[in-house]
């Protein structure tokens, strides 16, 4: 099936019906040259299947290669895939990042609760990151939303990176990008190809150029978001 995601024309050689029904609000039926193909074989089925916690579908694990094969070409085209959460509010572009389990998707909700419509959540879980050509990073929504499903089929320009830390009390800290460069190195799949990991590695140096980074230490209740937000917005300390 061919899908229209981060604006990039995709051909997915996929044999099973599980990625035609997660992608159909991003296929497309364009007819032109396609950015990537990308195919899910045996072999690296059955990998996934040797690694996998519990017993899936075959159509689920295809899914998996499928997105993963497709993560490792982005390179080429000057994006990549990024472990996160990412809104849109104030016309800013917002990732929140994290180690799984420590709050990433609690935080999120905390800030749709606050800001309601004018609140879009671009992708709960797995955002493609892609640049312009004059260097502006973007995050767009991706089918691959995590077990919430929280995405959509846009983009929003990338202009706050935070990292969730969990804490009793609530503050945030802007920081340096070398702090920031080992907790998002952590988040990024970085290909195992030297070519494509010294570009990914290019990519990243530019995202924390072009972007505000932030800790955001955080308990789980409503003031964490209140706090957060009055700081990225200039209420508190910039």
């Amino acid at each position: 099936m061919r899908c229209l995601i981060a604006d990039f024309l995709i051909d997915f050689k996929n044999r099973y019906g599980f990625t035609a029904r997660q992608c159909a609000e991003y296929e497309c039926e364009k007819d032109a040259p396609v950015d990537f193909e990308v195919v899910a074989t045996d072999a690296d089925i059955q990998q996934e299947r040797l690694h996998a916690e519990r017993e899936y579908p075959i159509g689920y694990l295809e899914n998996i290669c499928l997105y993963r094969n497709l993560a490792l070409q982005l390179p080429k085209k000057d994006s990549f895939l990024m472990h996160g959460s990412v809104i849109s509010v104030k016309d800013k572009g917002i990732a929140f990042l994290a180690r799984s389990g420590t709050g990433k998707t609690t935080h999120t909700l905390l800030w749709k609760q606050r800001f309601g419509e004018d609140m879009t959540i671009i992708n709960g879980d797995k955002p493609i990151i892609r640049f312009s050509e004059d260097g502006t990073p973007y995050a767009y929504g991706t089918p691959w939303a995590g077990k919430e499903g929280f995405q959509v089929n846009s983009k929003t320009e990338l202009t706050d990176i935070c990292f969730i830390e969990r804490a009793d009390e609530n503050s945030i800290e802007r920081i340096i990008p070398q702090k920031a460069l080992n907790p998002l190195m952590n988040q990024i799949l970085v290909p195992s190809d030297p070519i494509a990991a010294m570009k990914t590695l290019e990519l990243i140096d530019r995202l924390l150029k072009h972007t505000r980074l932030w800790i955001i230490h955080c308990n789980p209740y409503p003031e964490a978001a209140e706090v957060a937000s009055d700081a990225i917005f200039g209420k508190a300390a910039k």
